[in-house]
């Protein structure tokens, strides 16, 4: 990812804060909401600093948090939560976080984020149940 170091910094304050709120908090609805920051900042950034990295990033992590928040607002009685699903979330946030800062790849990251929103539709959770599909 090419951004000013403004940018970058901005960038990881957003995520740091965040992650602080999202690690406080135990009620599912108030982790995603803090959660919801981390792509939020994002867009604010890449629609003054254009990369097509963040531009990927946010889509990712925008829509797992639309699967979660789905999943949360619409339970399912066969569907269910992943007991782990958000010490995982965190656990990627703060991967995510590592990744910005020290200016590696984030394709690892963002492909745990997909499994994290994938694993709570129909497939996904019926592949979580066989034991194929880990988070």
């Amino acid at each position: 990812m090419r951004l000013s170091a403004r940018n970058k910094k901005t960038l990881l304050e957003e995520i740091k804060f965040a992650l602080e709120k999202m690690r406080s908090e135990k009620e599912p609805n108030s982790i995603l909401y803090y959660f919801s920051a981390v792509y939020g900042v994002m867009y604010r950034i890449f629609n003054i600093e254009y990369d097509s990295d963040l531009v990927f990033a946010h889509f990712v992590i925008s829509s797992t948090y639309n699967q979660i928040n789905s999943r949360i607002q619409v339970p399912d009685k066969v569907i269910q939560l992943p007991p782990n699903l958000f010490d995982k979330l965190i656990e990627t946030t703060e991967e995510l976080l590592d990744a910005i800062n020290s200016d590696k790849n984030l394709y690892e990251v963002l492909r745990k984020y997909t499994l994290l929103g994938y694993v709570i539709v129909g497939n996904g959770y019926y592949l979580y149940q066989k034991g194929l599909l880990k988070i």
